[in-house]
């Protein structure tokens, strides 16, 4: 996968991106106050912590590359009919 595609295309970038916007259009509907300030500050939060993690996935060669979810038994076995 190519360099910029794999932050560009993961879940939780994007989910931070939207976040940003709504928080922007907060920001210019409402006063200045401690809470956008707040707003902001955990809005850098949630987007260095997204940053973090793909750089973590990409980066360690043993990451499993399927989404998480519980282990079923006999998910590969066909049943005979």
């Amino acid at each position: 996968m190519g360099t910029l595609r794999k932050y560009l295309l993961n879940g939780a970038i994007i989910s931070s991106v939207f976040s940003g916007i709504s928080a922007l259009r907060q920001g210019r509907r409402n006063p200045t106050d401690w809470r956008t300030y707040l707003t902001w500050i955990a809005w850098a939060l949630t987007l260095v912590v997204a940053i973090g993690t793909v750089r973590k996935e990409s980066l360690d060669p043993d990451a499993q590359r399927v989404a998480p979810g519980p282990k079923l038994k006999n998910a590969k076995k066909k049943s005979k009919k």
